[in-house]
């Protein structure tokens, strides 16, 4: 078996452009390699592979075709593959030979399915493939050599009887030989002038979204933790799925205009927020500092557009005067606050498929890969230790919030005026709200035993006091003067505040229950 260690990039036609026109290319890439590569993956009716995490595909190269095999990688990012490959066998040009699958059987991880040669032979179907052209320099760089590879093509297959396809846009730097860290160094510096974004999604991935009729899924949330896992590999978990998730998300956002994908992103940056906060203690105060930074900028451009989106489905699913279903034609307001949406919208698609954001989840997903290194050190952290004092932290925030919060909700929900600093007490609690919920979420089972029966009962409580006060919340957002997305008229204006006082009274009762 061998490793295949690779960073892989999605990106777009012009910075395809820019890429080979690089100075970096130029001078040491020499003439680039072209070849025209097709591929077809073959998997059971009921995905039996995939659903394994394994892949079996059989490519045409110039050369002859080759028979490849890959494991999935060993985050969510999947920058370490297993991969086992040789020259396909003759006499099969529309599937693969028995030979090949005795052997595959007999060397790789298929084997585990607990099939024979003969009942995978006959259960394996053609499932999807990909037709690309690959333009590939090879290039010595900080003492190793790499591969890089940007293939231009489409993802193919059959939908509902017919053929789909989609395009393909993506680079990979891939070593041969040397340390894997030349690989990020040579990205870094690319990533200076060209919009690299990390990708998480292989290229049977996503063809196999184009056959199911979607787009490519951002990976789950990572599992829950005990309390002896070392620090660093849960902060390499932790980072490698948030990674991972906001190139998917910020993919999403550029596919499709969509506003449960731009709110999946801020989550994504939110919850990484507070890991950074999990992990200041150790960890480098200039790092953390340069990635909340940026996290922080993002946020503030997700989030215009977030508000928006906000504002128009809460408008929509109200009847008049929200100007919903019940009204007699759209308003001039709300036209102008649907073409203030689409120009937050543009102002976040330009960050999303910038130089800055590629750097981001570059720096992020090496990050994510430095604390793995630390995993393996002598002595490390434990999980138990940070989810102690995490959770007591924010546990202690809470309860501070709650009592200064309690009597102004109660004012508020009877419709008395908030002053700024009232309202400003309630978004504390909304925040302290949230912080809570995510660190009995992600920490509660690494939690000591001593401890965790006194904060996991509250889980249900601070995440329905989140959800409530984070609706009393948008309107509060809606009604700022400061806001320039949003004037409604004051017939509105009062229908929403009524929406804002409902928000607080359930707040109130599920602290009463």
């Amino acid at each position: 078996m061998a490793v295949e260690r690779e960073l892989k990039f999605s990106m777009d036609a012009r910075a395809a452009q820019q890429l080979a026109d690089h100075p970096i290319l130029l001078l040491l890439g020499g003439a680039p390699r072209v070849q025209q590569l097709s591929t077809v993956y073959f998997d059971t009716p009921d995905a039996r592979l995939a659903a394994a995490g394994l892949a079996l595909r059989v490519r045409q190269t110039p050369q002859g075709r080759v028979l490849t095999v890959k494991s999935t990688g060993t985050d969510a990012l999947g920058h370490a593959r297993g991969e086992w490959e040789w020259p396909a066998e003759d006499g099969a040009p529309q599937g693969i030979h028995p030979a090949d699958l005795v052997r595959a059987l007999d060397q790789t991880p298929l084997r585990t399915l607990g099939l024979d040669a003969g009942a995978l032979q006959s259960s394996l179907r053609p499932a999807f493939g990909t037709a690309f052209a690959r333009t590939a320099w090879t290039l010595d760089w900080a003492g190793a050599r790499a591969e890089l590879a940007l293939d231009h093509g489409a993802c193919t297959a059959i939908r509902d009887g017919r053929a789909v396809q989609a395009p393909l846009l993506e680079l990979e730097i891939e070593l041969i030989e040397g340390d894997f860290d030349a690989c990020w160094e040579l990205a870094w510096a690319l990533a200076q002038d060209l919009p690299l974004l990390v990708s998480p999604v292989n290229k049977a991935e996503r063809a196999a979204a184009l056959a199911g009729g979607d787009r490519p899924q951002a990976p789950p949330e990572p599992p829950r933790l005990d309390g002896e896992t070392p620090l660093g590999r849960a902060a390499q978990l932790w980072l490698s799925t948030a990674c991972a998730q906001l190139a998917v998300w910020a993919e999403r956002i550029g596919s499709a205009d969509e506003a449960r994908d731009v709110h999946q992103f801020r989550v994504v940056l939110r919850r990484l927020r507070t890991v950074l906060r999990w992990l200041r203690p150790h960890a480098s105060a200039r790092t953390v500092a340069w990635f909340d930074a940026e996290l922080h900028w993002t946020m503030q451009l997700a989030g215009l557009v977030r508000d928006a989106d906000v504002a128009l489905d809460m408008l929509h699913h109200r009847p008049a005067p929200l100007g919903g279903e019940g009204a007699a034609e759209s308003p001039a307001w709300l036209e102008a606050l649907r073409h203030e949406r689409m120009r937050h919208r543009a102002a976040l698609l330009a960050h999303l498929h910038s130089p800055r954001f590629g750097r981001l989840l570059l720096a992020l997903a090496r990050w994510a890969q430095a604390w793995g290194g630390r995993a393996g050190r002598a002595g490390p952290v434990k999980l138990r230790r940070l989810a102690s004092l995490a959770v007591r932290h924010d546990h202690k925030r809470w309860n501070k919030a709650l009592a200064h919060g309690r009597e102004m909700m109660d004012a508020a929900a009877q419709g008395a005026p908030l002053d700024p600093a009232s309202a400003g007490a309630l978004h504390d609690l909304r925040i302290r709200s949230k912080r809570l919920r995510l660190s009995l979420e992600r920490l509660g089972q690494a939690l000591p035993q001593d401890e965790a029966p006194r904060v996991l009962p509250l889980r249900k409580t601070v995440e329905a006091l989140q959800t409530h006060l984070g609706a009393w919340h948008d309107v509060q957002r809606l009604l700022d003067p400061a806001n320039a997305l949003f004037h409604p008229p004051a017939d509105v204006a009062a229908a929403l505040r009524a929406l804002g006082r409902e928000a607080l009274g359930r707040a109130l009762q599920e602290l009463r229950a």
